[in-house]
């Protein structure tokens, strides 16, 4: 019952977008959206809990409230660890315990409606201004992110160059709007015309059309050393969003990981990042 439940909810979403789409066009496109936005889990388990307590914790203000950060202090450079859809910072867990024991200075950030950041809706357009402002407030060194959070820092820096930047770590990362989309109307079911609709809100709203907006193309413009993972059996992102994404870079470097799925949480994942950290 609980299967035919979650396959059946989706596609009433989708009828309802298609005849609201008919009476209502812009009120379609808006919902449409807003289901999309509106994450599922992210949330904070007691036992996450529980590690995220060993860090500094502290609150910092963004355009639609206050996103949580976590702070473990170290003597080294500075890195920031932007996490993915429906993650919050624990999940930064496996990296962050052997970049202590290198002495790193750590960041982790919470995304908007995710973790103990608030807010009720998230994409990266809205993600990218919020790791700007506290790459701005830290100045890391070094930002490794994952899934829709790298895709959220690209675009960022992209807009906004840090020279203080020095190396970039993207796991998992995905390209294009276009193919998170149409799984999205796959799941969903609605129509081409509440596609057009949707296609034409994101452009007033955010300045792209769902076709504009990639991550390799958002790449043409940074010129830090980038170091691209990820794993052939992400059933999440396909694997070829990492060679896309690489040849809009100018210095970039790619490691087809063996293990940890989409995730990517294994030693192989780690020993490739700290060589990449080291390297001169």
């Amino acid at each position: 019952m609980k299967k035919f439940l979650s396959k059946a909810i989706p596609k009433l979403y989708g009828f309802y977008f298609n005849i609201l789409a008919v009476i209502a066009p812009k009120k379609a496109a808006q919902l449409a959206l807003d289901v999309f936005s509106i994450p599922r889990k992210g949330f904070i388990t007691l036992q996450q809990q529980e590690f995220l307590n060993t860090a500094r914790q502290q609150r910092v203000a963004y355009e639609d409230g206050l996103v949580m950060l976590y702070h473990w202090q170290g003597n080294g450079p500075t890195i920031l660890l932007p996490h993915g859809w429906e993650s919050n910072s624990a999940r930064w867990r496996y990296l962050i315990e052997p970049l202590q024991k290198k002495d790193y200075n750590i960041i982790a950030i919470d995304a908007p409606a995710h973790g103990k950041t608030t807010g009720k809706f998230f994409n990266a357009i809205k993600y990218s201004r919020v790791i700007r402002s506290i790459i701005e407030l830290y100045e890391p060194e070094v930002v490794i992110a994952h899934s829709v959070g790298a895709m959220a820092t690209v675009l960022q820096e992209s807009e906004t160059p840090h020279d203080f930047i020095k190396k970039i770590i993207l796991l998992g990362s995905p390209d294009e709007l276009e193919v998170i989309m149409k799984g999205y109307q796959q799941v969903v079911g609605f129509n081409k015309r509440v596609w057009n609709l949707l296609d034409q809100l994101l452009k007033e709203k955010f300045g792209y059309h769902i076709a504009e907006f990639k991550t390799s193309s958002f790449a043409t413009k940074i010129q830090t050393p980038v170091l691209l993972i990820h794993d052939t059996k992400d059933l999440i992102v396909p694997y070829e969003s990492m060679d896309n994404i690489a040849t809009g870079f100018t210095n970039s470097t790619v490691y087809t990981s063996k293990t940890g799925g989409h995730s990517l949480h294994t030693p192989e994942v780690i020993e490739q990042v700290l060589k990449f950290l080291e390297k001169s």
